[in-house]
C-alpha cells in the first residue's frame, strides 16, 4: 500500500520529518528534470521530476505545509490543510510552493529506503 492512500487522514507522529531545500539543481540522471536536495534529522533525501520550466515565478508560500510521500507513481506532495494530508499536487505546484518557502515535511520511509 503506498503511503498516498492516507488523503485526508492526519500524519501518524514521527511518520514524517521537517525537511529544509538545501539546493535547486539538474537532475544527474535527465537533464530536463529538476532535483531538490533536502536536508532531515534522518539523513539527506533528493526528489527529481520533471523540470516545469519557470522556477522565477515564487509565490510566498511560508504558511502552507507540505508533505512528501511515496505514492502510487513515484514520490507525491500533499497539501496540508487544517492538520490533514490532502490530494496530490502535480511537481509543477509544489515546486513554487517549495521555493516560496513553504513547510516541507519528507516521509521518514522515502528517507529509509533511500527512495
Amino acid at each position: 500500500m503506498t503511503e498516498a492512500s492516507a488523503v485526508g487522514s492526519v500524519p501518524a507522529k514521527g511518520s514524517f520529518v521537517r525537511a529544509t531545500l538545501a539546493e535547486v539543481g539538474r537532475c544527474p540522471a535527465r537533464a530536463d528534470f529538476v532535483e531538490l536536495r533536502f536536508t532531515t534529522d534522518a539523513g539527506p533525501w533528493k526528489w527529481c521530476f520533471p523540470d516545469p520550466g519557470d522556477r522565477d515565478a515564487r509565490p510566498e508560500a511560508v504558511d502552507d505545509t507540505l508533505v512528501l510521500v511515496l505514492g502510487r507513481y513515484g514520490t507525491q506532495a500533499h497539501h496540508v490543510v487544517d492538520g490533514a494530508i490532502g490530494p496530490a499536487l502535480p511537481s509543477s505546484e509544489a515546486l513554487p510552493m517549495i521555493l516560496g518557502g513553504c513547510r516541507p515535511f519528507v516521509s521518514r520511509a522515502l528517507i529509509e529506503w533511500g527512495v
